[in-house]
């Protein structure tokens, strides 16, 4: 089994693979130890202001800053972060909208279904919450909700790292997500597969079947 950073030419065709190539709940090493995005200052202060999110257009906003804080001064800034910052957004609304109850509560049925990384944010933004809730299960009230946002502060800030440091490809961005959740929540576990997704994608290739796109 593969890791998720591995880029041997096999995990690189696999890009109509499911968004995760560990097997399902498994740890991977360095998980939990990723280096800080921002400050102190940066990550409460983003905190603060993903709280105070009452709409979809705020909730961009709040993204947009996110992202403007990790890409700031990065070289790459043109064809591989305008590739990533819509699937990316779409995704990290998605898990803030299922995982954080402060902003599902302020968004509603908001955020439009299908959209770009809806599903996929969808599907990490319910074992995220599965994870906060053994992580917060001790937190005392007053302080849950901004224990919750300044998790989701390091989880997106380091899907932006990773994703902006990729080759902007939609496996990339999902990669990237689930590998930013595994690192900043310890309890993390990857949902399985959809069943639909893989449905019908498989092709006989002398006596062997291979499945969901691994037939280039």
């Amino acid at each position: 089994m593969h890791q998720l950073e591995c880029e041997c030419g096999q995990c690189r065709q696999r890009a109509g693979a499911a968004f995760e190539v560990l097997e399902f709940g498994r740890d991977w090493p360095g998980k939990g130890r990723a280096p800080a995005v921002f400050s102190e200052e940066e990550e409460l202060q983003l905190a603060m202001e993903l709280l105070e999110v009452a709409s979809e257009e705020e909730l961009e906003q709040f993204l947009g800053n996110v992202f403007k804080s990790v890409w700031k001064g990065v070289k790459k800034v043109g064809a591989t972060i305008a590739k990533v910052a819509k699937p990316l957004g779409g995704a990290l609304k998605a898990v803030a909208k299922t995982a954080l109850p402060f902003v599902g509560g302020a968004l509603g049925s908001m955020i439009p279904i299908p959209g770009v990384g809806t599903a996929l944010g969808s599907a990490l933004g319910r074992a995220a919450s599965n994870a906060l809730e053994l992580e917060m299960e001790n937190a005392a009230p007053a302080d849950r909700e901004l224990e919750l946002a300044r998790r989701f502060v390091r989880i997106a800030g380091q899907a932006a790292r990773l994703a902006g440091d990729s080759d902007g490809s939609t496996r990339a961005v999902e990669s990237a997500l689930t590998r930013a959740l595994h690192q900043q929540l310890p309890h993390f576990r990857s949902p399985a597969p959809q069943q639909e997704d893989e449905s019908g994608r498989w092709r006989r290739r002398g006596n062997r079947i291979v499945v969901m796109g691994d037939w280039q």
